[in-house]
């Protein structure tokens, strides 16, 4: 959330820059070590940017879009064809396999050097590094359960599912009568669906240890906001080769991406990757999706791709203090945004969660039914209540404010706009879409077809 800063003596404020992300073809844009960039657009103009870092000490690659028409620009760029590494999967499969022929007290993992070793062949790794020792059949099978996660949070948080959130998955994907799983991030729903019969898994993920792993058809190095696959030719094969086994199974993508990641590219990369599958096996629209994102990204998503809606079930990770059972008062803040039915999402034997008679689904126990708005109406697990004002309902802790003519929280100062919210509607500064002209322009119409 923004802050509002006072100015004093002659400290200037920074004002954010909105940017936007221009949802296309990356094909033809220049290459970073990330892969494709993406062209994003400001008051300063359009330009190429890293797909997945956030700030510029992690990816120096910027390119006004003006000088990538530039000749001696794009020569300057190929270089990054030879600098993307690719793996060797068949390398480190066959690896994996003579190690898991010794006994469990000859087997390590070194972090440091994201190595997996049989310890009387190897002496490299120094005190100081970070060794796993002693790995069991049942750790080799299950390498997120031991495998410190990856905490970089501008490009690769490694949140894991609890095995309540897994759970969930599976049994959403049961009710729906859905075989097959595309996991975008989510290697624990991978595990879980390689132990499980009723189910087959792939798992695509930018952490390349799980290479190490896994059989090099069930693991694709993959970049999910530019809908990249770093091994080319090899992997795009074992993609269709899984999207044609998935014809008749069903096929869903399970996708969990860093919680700062941008929601335009993310919705570009399920479009992408359903318009591959469509190609394989025929058919139209999006595929099947369960997207694990925060609840205050809901206006986003909902404006790119209204299709996909936000579920009241909260997601837990076995490795965010905050994101687990006793976290947060109101428990954690991430959602499944699904285009599949409500109704298939069976929450019964969770005491946290109730099925609401007019919605016909589960919702929380602390989410109310709104008569006036016609559905259970809180996002952040609060009891939100009606204001006919705002003909909406709102947090608990607002309240309408006549001068702001809006909704607010109780200590706020009138007339205040913080500098990076923007309406959702029309993305134009100074209102929300409660207050946006073209919103009340619709509830006029309305108003005059039923006087009509």
């Amino acid at each position: 959330m923004a802050r509002k800063r006072k100015i004093e003596g002659q400290v200037k404020q920074q004002k954010s820059i909105p940017v936007e992300v221009i949802a296309e073809d990356v094909t033809s844009h220049p290459l970073c070590l990330h892969g494709p960039t993406l062209l994003f657009s400001s008051e300063k103009g359009r330009f190429f940017s890293c797909s997945l870092c956030r700030k510029k000490q992690d990816c120096t690659v910027h390119i006004e879009e003006d000088d990538w028409k530039k000749e001696n620009v794009r020569k300057l760029n190929e270089k990054y064809y030879n600098l993307i590494p690719k793996l060797d999967k068949a390398a480190a499969w066959k690896n994996f396999n003579e190690i898991k022929l010794k006994h469990a007290t000859s087997r390590a993992y070194c972090d440091t050097c994201k190595e997996l070793y049989i310890v009387a062949q190897s002496k490299k790794h120094l005190k100081d590094h970070k060794v796993i020792m002693s790995l069991t059949d049942e750790q080799l099978a299950n390498p997120t359960t031991w495998m410190p996660p990856l905490e970089n949070d501008q490009r690769e948080a490694q949140y894991l599912f609890s095995k309540k959130a897994v759970s969930t998955v599976l049994g959403i994907l049961k009710n729906n009568n859905i075989s097959n799983i595309l996991c975008v991030g989510t290697p624990s729903i991978h595990e879980a669906a390689q132990a499980h019969s009723d189910f087959d898994s792939l798992l695509l993920d930018y952490d390349t240890r799980h290479h190490l792993f896994n059989p090099p058809n069930k693991f694709l190095w993959y970049n999910m906001f530019n809908d990249y696959l770093f091994n080319g030719n090899e992997d795009e094969k074992i993609l269709k080769k899984f999207f044609k086994s998935s014809k008749d199974k069903g096929l869903c993508i399970v996708i969990d991406p860093p919680f700062g990641g941008r929601v335009e590219p993310l919705v570009q990369t399920i479009k992408d990757l359903s318009a591959a599958y469509r190609k394989v096996c025929e058919g139209e629209g999006l595929l099947p999706v369960i997207w694990a994102f925060p609840y205050f990204s809901e206006p986003y998503i909902r404006n790119i791709a209204p299709e996909i809606k936000m579920h009241d079930y909260q997601v837990e990770y076995q490795n965010h203090k905050k994101f687990q059972k006793g976290g947060r008062k109101v428990g954690s803040p991430v959602r499944f945004f699904t285009n599949l039915p409500f109704n298939t999402i069976d929450l019964s034997n969770d005491s946290n969660y109730k099925q609401c008679d007019k919605c016909k689904y589960w919702v929380s126990v602390s989410n109310a039914h709104c008569n006036k708005c016609k559905e259970c109406t809180s996002k952040d697990g609060t009891t939100y209540k009606h204001c006919n004002s705002c003909r909406r309902c709102v947090k608990p802790t607002y309240e309408h404010c006549k001068t702001c003519g809006r909704c607010c929280h109780v200590k706020h100062e009138c007339g205040t706009v913080v500098e990076s919210q923007s309406c959702y509607k029309c993305n134009e500064k100074g209102h929300k879409q409660s207050q946006c002209p073209q919103v009340e322009e619709k509830v006029q119409k309305k108003k005059k077809r039923k006087n009509a």
